[in-house]
C-alpha cells in the first residue's frame, strides 16, 4: 500500500500541468585539451628555449618553429587533443546553476560545489579523471586551457510534475584537477540542448608541455 507521501505525490502529478523550465549554469570554466607530442618536439623547445606561451598563439609563426618539430599547427593548440578535449563550467563554489519559470522567474539557484550539492541531496558523478602521469613514462604531453567567464551551459526542462532539484544529476571530469561538467540530467534524462547557450569571453590561458619520468614525476621545458 502506498504511504500517504507516496499519494500526495501521485495528486500532485496528476494535477499537474506540463511546463517547461529553462536553466543555465555560469560563472568559469573553459576548454582543456591535452594530447601527445613526440619526444624531439619537446627537446627542441627545451633547448631552444622557445616559449609554449607565445607559440600557441603564434598565428604566422614569427617564432619559426620548423614544421617537424611544431607540437601542432602554429596557433590551433587546441587541436593538440589525442589523450582529451573538454570544455564545461567549473564544478564548484564560485560557479551557479539557476533554473527560471516559463515566464522567465528565477524559481531555483544554487552553487555548483560538489560538496554542497551533495548536502541537498542532489546527485554528483565523478566520470573520468585525466593527470599527465597517467601516461606512460617517457611520453611527453602537452596541457593547454583557456579560462574562460560566462554562460557555459543550459537548456530546457520539460516537466510533467512540479519542478524537483534533487532530480538533477551532475557529471564531471577531473583533468589535472580542474573539474569540468561534462553532463547533465534531470529525472534520468539527458539535456539535449545543454551546450546551445554557450557564452563567455576568455579571462586567461595556460601552456605546459612534460615529459613523464620512470617515477611518475613531470618534467617540464622551464625545468
Amino acid at each position: 500500500m502506498a504511504t500517504v507521501e507516496e499519494q500526495q505525490a501521485l495528486v500532485e502529478h496528476l494535477k499537474f500541468t506540463p511546463r517547461t523550465y529553462t536553466f543555465s549554469m555560469w560563472g568559469y570554466g573553459g576548454e582543456v585539451v591535452m594530447g601527445r607530442v613526440d619526444r624531439k618536439v619537446y627537446n627542441y623547445f627545451k633547448e631552444n628555449q622557445i616559449d609554449l606561451d607565445e607559440f600557441a598563439y603564434d598565428w604566422d609563426n614569427e617564432t619559426e618553429v620548423p614544421e617537424d618539430v611544431q607540437p601542432f599547427t602554429p596557433g590551433e593548440w587546441h587541436d593538440c587533443d589525442h589523450i582529451l578535449h573538454e570544455s564545461g563550467v567549473e564544478m564548484s563554489g564560485a560557479c551557479h546553476i539557476t533554473v527560471y519559470d516559463e515566464n522567465g522567474k528565477e524559481v531555483w539557484d544554487h552553487r555548483l560545489d560538489p560538496a554542497d550539492l551533495d548536502e541537498d541531496e542532489i546527485t554528483v558523478i565523478e566520470s573520468e579523471e585525466y593527470f599527465a602521469h597517467f601516461e606512460a613514462p617517457e611520453t611527453v604531453v602537452f596541457y593547454g586551457q583557456s579560462l574562460e567567464k560566462g554562460t557555459f551551459m543550459g537548456g530546457e526542462l520539460e516537466l510533467t510534475s512540479p519542478f524537483d532539484p534533487t532530480k538533477f544529476k551532475f557529471y564531471y571530469n577531473d583533468i589535472e584537477g580542474w573539474a569540468l561538467c561534462s553532463n547533465v540530467e534531470y529525472d534520468d534524462q539527458d539535456i539535449d540542448s545543454l551546450f546551445d547557450n554557450y557564452d563567455t569571453v576568455g579571462k586567461s590561458s595556460s601552456f605546459y608541455m612534460w615529459l613523464v619520468k620512470e617515477d611518475g614525476e613531470l618534467e617540464g621545458i622551464d625545468e
